[in-house]
């Protein structure tokens, strides 16, 4: 708008006396301040450059930092692991900063011509442009020129953009408002900082002339050319920059725009709300384009540069000919993940990594203004090709929109590095979660990055329990009870709680359809996911060691809640997310190495630096043999139990099934020594069984990690791992199949409490014996008697029986029984010698006996009965009721001078 005019003046062509007023301030303005200020604008910029240097005049404003550190905003990319396939792309202001020579000529000159047409002659203000403006504002009724050149341009855009980065509001406010004020002396000092940057960039170029024979930037006009280009909107959609405008309308490269395209984008910046040819208005009659005002603009444009000899005349006739709507080739950025039709979900994991990791946050900037604002190529460790085949198998198992309304999600990693290959779910990415099967929540990752608070991930979790068997030295084909028990107080050990306690209602633990099962090996309780048996297994176990085992396997809740030791634990109800459960097996499957998950392997600035990345953090969690002792049993899932009809085929593979109480969540997790991946159905938002429905196109009155997950998982696995090498797992040790003996712990003394702790963590359980021993040293309840004894060596599983000390007297103390050696003390003695010396004079009932007709031994007395010697012959007879001390065997015996023929000697 023209400086202090009257509409009505200017109705009338008159300049009224404020407008006279106000042309004389402005020339007083520009003859005073800065002194030589209109010498300046008025020469030329050789010369204007030789005074400065000679230092001659003093007509520039100092110039502010602001206009030589200030950072263009750029968009960022993520790809994924091929570096070509976009995911999305991210931007505060969608630009791409590019050099001149890779901004057409046409570009150039149509923004020239349209902008600046004596760019090339002035020194940053056209004075002559200037004065031509101001008499035209004070003379035409609604005509609005400032005469603002490129650098002046620049410069305010510059100052702009400086305003937009300060944080603290109150002073963008400040910075903003003083950039675009109107006003005289924001106006004279944008000329003066105009001028000074001219100056400094010609001193830069030391004062070279440009000669257009480089395409290169070789001169301070160049210089100020090209950041023009750059930092100038060209569209409503935050499109600055002729890079991405050439790329948004006409979807190629600003190297290669054309005349007419030029002209359409140059005709833009002038207002963008008002040219930008795809932008629709919403009326009442519905949706109108903007084609018609966009194209009058664009024309305008072409006339100039006819004009001023850039086309002919001919060729501005062609140009005009052709509607603006059939030059466009719209390419809309997929801005934002919601635009990804690829791994929406994925991408939204990696923008919360790069939003929350500290090695993208510091001081000086967040993560996600670098995401916004940095120019960022992200390489993802997404592989296309998994991920393609996991969309499909996922959708095909639960369409979108199934009427069941349940999801599926699953993830695969890479075991050895981490590296996550595959990241998909049945639903839609949509950030407002307003279409039908949309959602923004990413549910194969925790809450903190995206995710729910997590599903129950069920017998998937029960490897965790059987590392912690293997690990306290039991083995896998030890027998463990599969019968249905109830547990009370004191049947756990949680040595680092404190004693476990039911409080009166005992635990009842069952399996699928309630029944028990028999007794049988670790492996046929994995292969067959026995919950019984597997409840047998634990309560043998400290719950504290399970908790360090689920630890030192990664394994934590989706929620980030601590991990719950109670005995219900083993049946796996702490939530989980996929993501959670696939680290668990990729430990497994990594020799026991576990791996952090890695999604991002480089990003890479728009000078080509390299920008800091979570790095590949992998480190030995559990032993190799213990690895491949989980790995051997849960192989068996795959050849033997509920996972036999998905078996792949002629390669090895290890995994479980998984089925959440009242099955409202089903998984299937498995791997191979090169893939894993973790498989999960549920209804996301409140749990419910899947019974006596139909999910997808397959009804079932009970969904089992089998039904669905399972087969899913092995038409994934199988797809994935086509042309990929066949490999074995490790082999399975001896001392992983039969267990370890190990010293058995001194318990004597102990109280019961103690002892079960102190079995427990030798790796055996406990056993306490009905009968009682008499101690006066033990404290009655405590330990008296361990069998088998301390120090000795069992296999871990194996079971300590115990007897606890009285101090009262057993019942033979008082009453010997009818048959006992008396020579023999009977089991649980207390004392040093037998027997005790108060039986000389108080013997237990029964404790002497006579012999009765016909014993020739006393059973009590340990004594032959009287006519018996010691051998229990009758006196006299040898044990062939011989008489004679040297019978020959036929009767004849011969004593001390006897004849041989013996005789009776009763």
């Amino acid at each position: 708008m023209g400086f202090f005019t009257s509409r009505r003046a200017r109705r009338d062509g008159h300049v009224t006396v404020v407008q006279l007023l106000t042309a004389l301030l402005m020339f007083v303005a520009f003859a005073v301040i800065g002194g030589f200020l209109l010498a300046g604008i008025a020469l030329p910029a050789v010369t204007v450059a030789g005074s400065a240097v000679n230092g001659s005049v003093e007509i520039f404003e100092e110039l502010p930092d602001e206009l030589d550190s200030v950072q263009l905003p750029q968009q960022s990319n993520i790809y994924a692991r091929d570096g070509k396939t976009l995911l999305a792309t991210f931007y505060d202001q969608n630009r791409v900063i590019v050099p001149l020579e890779e901004i057409s000529p046409w570009m150039q000159k149509a923004v020239i011509a349209i902008e600046d047409k004596r760019f090339w002659i002035h020194n940053g203000v056209d004075g002559e442009g200037l004065l031509r403006a101001l008499a035209t504002n004070l003379r035409e009724d609604g005509i609005e020129q400032g005469a603002s050149t490129l650098t002046q341009q620049l410069i305010k855009n510059t100052l702009l953009q400086d305003a937009l980065e300060i944080e603290d509001d109150r002073e963008q406010a400040e910075a903003l408002a003083e950039a675009t004020e109107t006003s005289i002396p924001r106006k004279v000092r944008e000329w003066r900082l105009a001028l000074a940057f001219e100056e400094s960039r010609n001193a830069r170029y030391d004062g070279a002339a440009c000669d257009g024979a480089d395409p290169a930037v070789n001169c301070g006009k160049e210089d100020i050319l090209e950041q023009y280009l750059n930092i100038a909107q060209f569209g409503t959609n935050r499109l600055y920059g002729v890079e991405a405008a050439a790329q948004y309308y006409f979807s190629k490269p600003a190297a290669e725009l054309s005349a007419i395209e030029a002209a359409t984008i140059a005709g833009i910046t002038q207002n963008p709300s008002r040219h930008d040819p795809t932008r629709v208005f919403q009326t009442d009659d519905g949706p109108v384009d903007n084609y018609e005002a966009a194209e009058t603009r664009r024309d305008a444009v072409l006339g100039v540069m006819m004009e001023q000899g850039m086309i002919t005349q001919e060729e501005f006739e062609t140009f005009e000919a052709v509607p603006v709507e059939d030059t466009l080739n719209v390419s809309a950025p997929r801005f934002s993940c919601s635009a990804s039709d690829i791994a929406p979900f994925f991408c939204d994991y990696v923008t919360k990594i790069i939003a929350q990791h500290e090695v993208f946050n510091t001081e000086d900037q967040s993560g996600n203004d670098l995401l916004l604002t940095g120019g960022l190529d992200i390489v993802t460790t997404l592989d296309v090709r998994k991920q393609k085949i996991a969309n499909q198998e996922l959708r095909e198992t639960v369409p979108v929109d199934d009427p069941s309304g349940f999801a599926t999600a699953m993830v695969s990693l890479d075991p050895t590095t981490g590296e996550i290959l595959s990241m998909a779910q049945n639903r839609e990415f949509d950030p407002a979660a307003e279409a039908e099967g949309s959602t923004s929540i990413n549910y194969a990752v925790d809450r903190e990055w995206g995710g729910s608070r997590g599903f129950s991930p069920g017998s998937t979790f029960k490897p965790v329990i059987l590392a912690a068997w293997l690990e306290s030295g039991r083995s896998l084909r030890q027998i463990v009870q599969g019968s249905i028990q109830e547990y009370e107080d004191g049947d756990w050990a949680e040595s680092c709680n404190g004693e476990v306690r039911f409080y009166g209602k005992p635990w009842k633990p069952g399996n699928v359809g309630g029944v028990g099962a028999r007794s049988q090996s670790v492996l046929q309780a994995t292969a067959n996911s026995v919950n019984t048996a597997y409840v047998a297994m634990a309560s043998q176990l400290d719950l504290c060691d399970i908790g360090d085992m689920a630890e030192s396997l990664y394994f934590e809740r989706a929620d980030n809640a601590p991990f719950e030791l109670v005995p219900a634990s083993v049946l796996g109800p702490q939530n989980s997310s996929p993501l959670g459960m696939a680290e668990v097996y990729q430990t497994f499957a990594n020799e026991g190495v576990h791996c952090e998950p890695l999604a991002i392997l480089s990003i890479t600035k728009p000078d080509g630096t390299e920008v800091d990345v979570p790095q590949q953090d992998c480190r030995q969690a559990i032993s190799p043999e213990l690895a491949a002792g989980v790995t051997y049993a849960l192989q068996g899932t795959m050849t033997e139990g509920s996972g036999r009809d998905f078996q792949l085929e002629g390669r090895v593979s290890a995994g479980k099934t998984g089925t959440s109480q009242q099955n409202m969540h089903t998984w299937f997790a498995g791997y191979t020594p090169q893939l894993v991946s973790v498989f999960w159905l549920g209804h996301p938002d409140v749990d419910t069984p899947q019974q006596n429905m139909t999910i997808g196109d397959h009804w079932d009155d009970y969904f089992y990690g089998s039904t669905l997950m399972g087969p899913t998982w092995g038409r994934f696995m199988e797809r994935a791992l086509e042309g990929v090498e066949e490999v074995d797992f490790p082999s399975v040790s001896e001392e992983m199949l039969n267990g370890v003996p190990v010293t058995v712990p001194d318990v004597t003394g102990r109280s019961e409490s103690t002892a079960r702790y102190l079995a427990a963590e030798a790796g055996f359980s406990l056993r306490v014996s009905d009968q009682r021993v008499f101690s006066n040293s033990i404290e009655p309840g405590a330990v008296a008697q361990q069998s088998p004894g301390p120090y000795s060596r069992m296999t871990p599983g194996s079971s300590i029986t115990v007897y606890l000390a009285t101090d009262q007297m057993p019942d033979w103390w008082y009453n010997w029984p009818a048959g006992w050696d008396r020579n023999k003390a009977p089991d649980g003695y207390w004392g040093d010698t037998w027997p005790p010396a108060q039986f000389e004079s108080n013997p237990p009932n029964g404790w002497v006996q006579q012999c009765e007709n016909g014993d020739n031994w006393n059973e009590d007395t340990n004594q032959p009965c009287p006519g018996f010697d010691q051998d229990g012959n009758p006196i006299g007879q040898d044990g062939d009721g011989n008489a004679g001390g040297g019978g020959n065997g036929n009767g004849n015996g011969g004593g001390p001078g006897g004849d041989g023929r013996g005789r009776d000697d009763d």
